[in-house]
């Protein structure tokens, strides 16, 4: 008997064509379709976006190199102030300032307690040289608020030193301790002019940031005044206070001196200068 395993012969069925797939098979086969499917046409997209994109970070190596150090800073930064917080600001910064005199005017009607809109209309009327007006505008900020002084007040104020307003910029710094004026005033204590430069001194000495060195500078200077009397207390102020800076400056002057005197005329400071220099030399 032949072993049917190893029969060769094809099974009649009547016909050639396979037989039907059991019902099972059949709800697993996939029908053969002429367009690629969905997960295959995601493919294709994406590795053509990488082929673009490659392309694109070859031919801009610069930008590219650009971007990526934005990309590496914006996220140390965000680390930062993940750990560390947002960093205060020393300086408070106004990002709706208003841009011209009539809008930083408005500003003030509708916010007349607000001392920054009234710094803010100081600043637009500097900046437009209406200088006293601007001051105006200060003092009503430092009337409602005597720490709504920033840096751009305090060195206008400064730079009043030697207007028409010097006096009144001087009681503003003075009366509200802007103190940020402290180094412009100290600029100020070499100024020539005799007015200047003794504002500056007085307006130090109300701020308590006056110092000894201060007065010695501005009597020196006060030596090469034209007025008799202005020299003379220079000499007899620099005798009381002065140091090895003012023997040069007081001897310096004594050739000066010798020139104003005559027949009918006695010189301007004599022997003060000798007097005053044996002072400081008594001292040292």
């Amino acid at each position: 008997m032949a072993d049917p395993l190893k029969s060769t012969e094809t099974p009649k069925t009547g016909s050639s064509r396979p037989p039907p797939l059991p019902p099972s098979a059949a709800r697993t086969a996939v029908a053969p379709s002429g367009k690629p499917g969905a997960l295959a046409r995601l493919k294709a997209f994406l590795v053509i976006r990488k082929i673009r994109v490659e392309a694109w970070v070859r031919r801009r190596p610069i930008l590219t190199a650009t971007i990526a150090a934005l990309l590496v800073l914006g996220g140390a930064a965000g680390a930062y102030v993940a750990v560390e917080g947002v960093p205060e600001l020393d300086v408070e910064v106004d990002l709706f300032a208003p841009q011209t005199i009539s809008e930083a005017r408005a500003a003030v009607r509708a916010r007349p307690a607000d001392p920054g809109a009234h710094r803010a209309l100081g600043h637009a009327l500097w900046a437009k040289r209406k200088r006293h007006a601007a001051l105006l505008s200060y003092g009503r900020a430092l009337a409602l608020d005597k720490g709504a002084a920033d840096g751009d007040m305090a060195d206008h104020l400064v730079a009043s030193f030697g207007g028409r307003d010097q006096d009144l910029a001087e009681a503003l710094i003075w009366k509200n301790k802007i103190v940020g004026a402290q180094d412009g005033l100290e600029a100020l204590v070499k100024s020539p002019r005799r007015k200047v430069r003794w504002g500056a001194v007085h307006t130090l000495d109300k701020l308590e940031k006056g110092t000894r060195g201060n007065w010695e500078t501005a009597y020196v200077l006060d030596l090469d005044s034209s007025d008799c009397d202005v020299r003379r207390n220079a000499v007899e102020k620099l005798g009381a206070i002065g140091t090895k800076r003012s023997i040069a400056a007081l001897r310096a002057e004594r050739a000066d001196d010798e020139k104003t005197g005559g027949w009918f005329k006695s010189r301007c400071l004599g022997d003060r200068l000798d007097e005053a220099e044996q002072k400081i030399l008594a001292r040292r």
